[in-house]
């Protein structure tokens, strides 16, 4: 583990390099608490609604084409 201390002028970088090693991606998530500053990967993106209308249209899509008697109220 690589340690470095910084005293704080006008901001803190941190090195590219630094988030590879720890194994971090592009983007971010940054959580900030009381005496902590946590930076960690940020979830993937999800896509646009468009997959989840897709999804729900399957949905309905099944009980149009169930075949009577295995699912109630199709």
């Amino acid at each position: 583990m690589t340690e470095v201390r910084v005293t704080v002028q006008e901001g803190v970088w941190i090195d590219e390099e630094w988030l590879r090693t720890a194994g971090l991606g592009r983007d971010l998530q940054i959580e900030v608490q009381p005496g902590e500053i946590r930076i960690s990967d940020l979830p993937a993106e999800r896509g646009s609604e468009e997959p989840s209308s897709r999804g729900w249209e399957i949905f309905r899509d099944m009980g149009r084409k169930a075949q009577p008697g295995k699912l109630r109220k199709a």
